[in-house]
């Protein structure tokens, strides 16, 4: 695979600008006003271009506000000379990202214990344990942020174990490590975000891209008492930010929001534990002041008060006055980016 995917992403400078170029209207058009490029996989490297943001930031073309996640992989010269060079208050590397673990349907993510319907496995690590927690307590003594890829039981724990043995090791500080999906947890580190100071990243709609019935097969039915448990690590008190998780999902912001307050899963019916339902109002928090804080931008981002960046959605309808069922049907009317207008609704902007 490794080998197609080289050749498939090998794409000529013009094009990363135009597929680039075409991303930034998409966005825009939801009313994106920032965005967090993550470390994805060594074989999707060369899309990885920096420059290429620069370049537009360069020029004046930027319609949202980057920050760029490279690989957490021990090469911390690599990290700071990205830190040094990205720092911009439109283009900025906010940490270092990698993978801990893959997903539950295909029993890639890693479980405590051997996976209901494959009692042989339970998954494996993308790295051993003990080069993870030496990678984090490394780039956390340089003041890294750390976000990892992290969906089985297994994996949440030992992004956890990491973050704590790098508070022991170097003292605890504002470090604002998140994990990154989260959604098999075990109930013993539900409060271990909160006291760790970890964000809960999370994206709603990947319980409805799941179907119940196989995910239910592959942890078992007492596992998945514990499956994408929004509302309940929320009450622990931990910043709670919601994401795309973009090319895997579609960028709609109100999809996952809608998501989080209905809890409906993919059959369109069904309630996937209506416990966890979270309301609209912590919703659209999580989608816009809790990312803000989990990059350290919340005197500048992620709501509207004076003296903040100009960072603005106006949808065409009050999400509050219509029924659950009817925000994914909601449109962006305009959007406002460091106070420039970079898409709208022509009718609505004449009127």
């Amino acid at each position: 695979m490794d080998k197609i995917i080289r050749h498939a992403y090998d794409f000529t400078h013009e094009k990363k600008q135009e597929l680039f170029r075409d991303f930034s209207a998409h966005a825009a058009s939801l009313g994106i006003t920032s965005v967090h490029d993550l470390f994805a996989t060594e074989a999707m490297e060369m899309l990885y271009d920096y420059e290429l943001f620069k370049e537009f930031e360069d020029n004046n073309e930027l319609m949202t506000r980057v920050h760029v996640w490279p690989a957490l992989n021990g090469d911390l010269e690599r990290a700071k000379k990205l830190r040094d060079t990205y720092q911009s208050d439109k283009l900025r590397m906010s940490g270092l990202k990698q993978f801990i673990d893959g997903v539950i349907t295909a029993r890639t993510a890693y479980l405590l214990e051997p996976y209901a319907d494959q009692p042989e496995t339970c998954g494996e690590t993308s790295f051993p344990a003990e080069i993870i927690k030496k990678w984090v307590v490394d780039a956390d003594k340089d003041g890294f942020s750390i976000r990892f890829h992290a969906i089985g039981d297994g994996a949440i724990r030992l992004a956890l174990d990491a973050y704590e043995e790098a508070q022991k090791a170097n003292g605890k500080r504002d470090s604002r490590h998140s994990v990154e999906h989260v959604e098999v947890i075990h109930p013993d580190d539900i409060h271990r975000f909160k006291e760790l100071g970890v964000t809960v990243s999370m994206q709603p709609d990947h319980f409805a891209m799941s179907e119940r019935g196989v995910y239910t097969e592959r942890i078992g039915l007492e596992r998945e008492k514990y499956v994408f448990p929004i509302r309940t690590l929320q009450e622990t008190g931990a910043n709670l930010a919601f994401g795309t998780d973009f090319p895997i999902d579609v960028l709609s912001p109100l999809l996952q929001i809608y998501r989080a307050v209905s809890r409906i899963d993919s059959s369109g019916e069904t309630v996937w534990h209506p416990h966890e339902r979270i309301t609209l109002a912590d919703a659209l928090k999580a989608y816009t002041a809790g990312p803000a804080y989990g990059v350290f931008r919340e005197q500048e981002l992620g709501t509207l008060e004076v003296g903040k960046l100009a960072d603005i959605a106006v949808l065409d309808r009050n999400l509050f006055n219509i029924p659950v069922e009817e925000i994914p049907d909601a449109k962006v009317e305009l959007t406002i980016f460091d106070g420039k207008v970079v898409f709208s609704n022509t009718d609505v902007v004449n009127k």
